[in-house]
């Protein structure tokens, strides 16, 4: 069994935002405008320097990392 408070291990696992992918489309000195992965752009920031065209994970508008640059393919059923 853990040890601790059951109730602040479980909100340190919840309490982050979702990470969203994105794609860098410009960029203004620290802040970057990203096109979502459903549509839909937004501007976020980060201190680290992302190339245009590359695809990025964000949280609660801040750029948290680079995303591998897959192939995105969608199957209907």
């Amino acid at each position: 069994m853990a040890s601790g408070n059951l109730w602040a291990l479980f909100r340190g696992v919840t309490e982050q935002g979702a990470k969203q992918l994105a794609t860098v489309i410009d960029r203004t000195g620290s802040n970057y405008t990203v096109t979502m992965q459903g549509g839909g752009n937004t501007i976020v920031q980060s201190d680290a320097a992302y190339a245009l065209q590359s695809k990025v994970f964000i949280r609660d508008g801040q750029i948290v990392g680079q995303a591998p640059d897959l192939p995105y393919t969608e199957i209907e059923v």
